[in-house]
């Protein structure tokens, strides 16, 4: 079993063997799990010693019975990279890039574990040790597409993470939810350019992708069409043709005004133009990531927000949250607004609705009174008579 390479601090200790603050601990390779040694190195080394000796032993006799010797989870990882990620045409560079430093990590963290050893009690303590809230699931769900990928190679029988939680249980989301007096207060500082592009989110519930890829000529026939970003490869309801009304048509209308003449409806007049600007099809383009950090500094000039703890700050996304909300207030369906939102699953729209306060269901009363109610069902109102009494049997 191939040991890790010795940071200058651990070098000269056996493999899987570290110190901290004077305490000797060992990790097992199989498992992941650390125990104490105590705080002497001669007896800790000796220690290391045998439990390396039998559990690299018992890791080679499986292999050799199982006839999948060298097949360990750094070994699947590569082979999934090469053959999902890299190889995989209909990825988005950003999700590419998102998975090879999420694939990256794992290697890092296991990648010497193998498979025929790994199962849902090892998946579930890793996961539970290095990931909270929603690294916790995207992780999970990496690690799920991996193991069935070393299934279709025949190095694996099943999927030991299937049983495991989808998500952090005990995790509470920090980030606030954006008020309409929060966003009036954005709004109200921001740019031209910026209050497009914060309208657009709110009115349409575009995502900053959206917002930033949007353009007039994807008016067709009295629609915007857009592409949700994040679910394009996965579901048809990704691709939504909203109806122009007259609040889109003024945010529109506003946008030509600003400079410079450009095909998208957020665009604006950089100040300094770069080798990255002149690539763009357009120089007048924004980015996602200027849409974040611009919704981030004017968030901040926002007393009631620069209170908060810097991960309960709402970000630009949440505009997309405020306005479905705002939306169901004024009766939009669930249905509609999940199709707006391009959402393959209404569960997901929920989600974007929840966390704005109580959501009153309402509930229509009956057309007649509770003695004629009472009657077509064969009961006598008497029985709810304060003189009413129960005759015993």
């Amino acid at each position: 079993m191939a040991a890790r390479p010795r940071t200058r601090k651990h070098r000269g200790l056996e493999p899987n063997l570290y110190e901290s603050g004077g305490t000797y601990i060992y990790r097992n390779p199989r498992t992941g799990k650390r125990h104490g040694m105590g705080s002497d190195k001669a007896k800790a080394q000796a220690a290391a010693r045998v439990l390396n000796a039998r559990l690299a032993k018992g890791a080679d006799l499986v292999a050799r019975v199982e006839g999948t010797s060298g097949i360990t989870l750094g070994t699947a990882i590569e082979a999934f990279k090469k053959d999902r990620v890299d190889s995989a045409s209909k990825l988005a560079p950003g999700t590419r890039a998102n998975k090879r430093y999420a694939l990256a990590r794992l290697a890092k963290d296991r990648g010497d574990m193998p498979l025929e050893q790994i199962t849902t009690r090892w998946c579930a303590e890793y996961l539970d040790e290095h990931y909270k809230g929603e690294p916790y699931r995207y992780h999970r769900a990496l690690l799920a597409q991996v193991f069935q990928f070393a299934r279709t190679k025949g190095w694996m029988d099943d999927n030991p993470i299937e049983p495991t939680s989808k998500s952090d249980t005990g995790y509470t989301k920090q980030r606030r939810r954006l008020t309409p007096g929060q966003f009036q207060a954005i709004y109200d500082q921001a740019e031209p350019w910026f209050q497009v592009a914060m309208e657009l989110a709110l009115v349409c519930l575009f995502g900053r992708a959206e917002v930033a890829a949007a353009r007039y000529d994807h008016i067709v026939d009295g629609r915007l069409r857009y592409i949700r970003k994040k679910t394009r490869t996965r579901s048809h309801t990704a691709y939504v043709a909203i109806e122009l009304t007259p609040a889109i048509e003024d945010i529109i209308q506003r946008s030509r005004l600003v400079p410079p003449v450009s095909p998208y409806i957020v665009h604006r007049v950089h100040q300094r133009i770069t080798a990255e600007t002149r690539a763009r099809d357009h120089w007048s383009r924004v980015t996602d990531d200027m849409l974040s950090k611009t919704f981030a500094r004017l968030r901040d000039n926002v007393p009631e927000i620069a209170r908060l703890e810097p991960r309960q700050r709402p970000t630009f996304h949440e505009i997309r949250s405020l306005g479905s909300k705002l939306l169901e207030d004024q009766g939009a369906s669930l249905e509609d607004i999940q199709i707006l939102m391009g959402h393959a699953e209404s569960d997901t729209t929920e989600i974007y609705l929840d966390g704005h306060g109580i959501r009153w269901q309402e509930a229509k009363g009956p057309n007649q009174g509770m003695p004629a109610l009472l009657g077509e069902c064969g009961l006598s109102p008497r029985c709810f008579s304060s003189t009413a009494r129960h005759t015993p049997v």
